[in-house]
């Protein structure tokens, strides 16, 4: 990594020592810092919120984050807020690159806040992600339908939203969401179908079963939302969560509530409680 490469770039790398969950690297560069660590509830996972220090991104700027958790290691690692990316009046690009390794028996819950689109903004996000069989990744993210100055949506110019997970070494999971506004109206069958606001929750977890994966169906009914939702079993023992919806609360519920599902069923964990604002 280079200062003139990343407007941001940042590295945490999380280890087991003597059975207690240590910081083994907190590096952070250019328009970005990471939290001191901190405990959140009584189980005493360490937490850190990464910081946005020019409050958005602007056109042509790079940011990079790597994320290591080491044998046995678990953390959460989340975003302060929203992240804003600002008009490309150039055509060049904004780019988020995020790489996650994720050794035997670590658990890494990587909760990420909604990204809004300015009018006009040009966006990539790439998401790499290299598992052990045995390690457990929850994620979140997910997108609204943008800013702009007379309140209408889908004015930014394009989206890419792609991730790459690996479980030792052999690719599982190749998502690739491609959105250009400009091209294609993106209300209709096969895009948002409506809705404005979209969210996505990843589990890989070796418990995850069919059965789960149907009771989380069941509870999402239960909520008796206005959204459109589908959960997708992967090749191997996880799924992925879409959820369109109006209202980013409604969005942000359903992920909770198979967030926290997942942490009592599997990780034996309290509710995931974080407050931001």
């Amino acid at each position: 990594m280079s200062d003139s490469e990343y407007a941001g770039e940042l590295e945490i790398i999380l280890k087991k020592r003597d059975n207690e969950i240590v910081l083994a690297k907190r590096y952070f560069n250019g328009l970005v810092k990471v939290s001191p660590t901190i405990y959140l509830d009584r189980e005493k996972i360490p937490t850190y919120f990464l910081l946005q220090l020019g409050g958005g991104y602007v056109e042509g700027e790079k940011y990079k984050n790597v994320i290591t958790l080491k044998k046995g290691a678990r953390g959460i690692i989340t975003t302060q807020a929203p992240t804003k990316v600002y008009k490309c009046p150039n055509d060049i690009k904004t780019e988020q690159d995020t790489v996650i390794k994720l050794e035997e028996d670590s658990i890494l819950e990587y909760i990420t806040d909604t990204v809004i689109l300015y009018k006009d903004s040009i966006y990539r996000q790439i998401n790499n992600i290299y598992m052990n069989e045995s390690s457990t990744l929850i994620y979140t993210d997910g997108i609204t339908s943008g800013w702009s100055p007379q309140g209408e949506l889908f004015q930014y110019s394009s989206l890419q939203l792609k991730t790459q997970v690996y479980v030792d070494n052999k690719i599982v999971l190749l998502d690739n969401l491609l959105v250009n506004p400009k091209e294609n109206d993106v209300t209709q069958l096969g895009f948002f179908e409506g809705y404005p606001n979209f969210g996505t929750l990843l589990v890989i977890n070796k418990y995850i079963t069919e059965n789960i994966i149907e009771e989380l169906r069941e509870k999402v009914k239960q909520l008796d939302l206005n959204i459109s939702f589908g959960i997708s079993k992967l090749e191997v023992n996880g799924f992925i969560l879409r959820v369109l919806g109006n209202l980013t609360q409604n969005i942000e519920s359903v992920i909770k509530t198979c967030h926290d599902y997942i942490r009592e069923k599997l990780l034996d964990s309290n509710e995931f409680i974080i407050r931001k604002y």
